[in-house]
């Protein structure tokens, strides 16, 4: 099953990267899957695929701390360093 889901996510990387969405993340989605799948196996890579989903929103927001460290608050409601964004 899983050589199933890298095959998908092949085929996905043919689609030339203007007509797919931008990801939010530094290490694209799919990149991160690909990875998952194929060091971890089909299930840990579909669980990857599911949390990545929920994360990957356009509805993120960004907060500063006072020391002016910036964080992105994620659709899911987790917080992550800007630094690990594409933004």
């Amino acid at each position: 099953m899983s050589k199933l889901l890298l095959l998908f996510i092949r085929i996905y990387w043919l689609i030339p990267k203007k007509w797919r969405r931008k990801c939010l993340f530094k290490e694209t989605c799919s990149a991160h899957v690909y990875k998952t799948a194929k060091e971890k196996g089909f299930r840990e890579g579909i669980h990857s695929l599911k949390l990545r989903i929920r994360k990957c929103k356009p509805s993120y927001g960004f907060y500063t701390t006072d020391d002016g460290k910036e964080w992105v608050i994620l659709a899911d409601q987790s917080i992550i360093d800007r630094d690990l964004t594409s933004l």
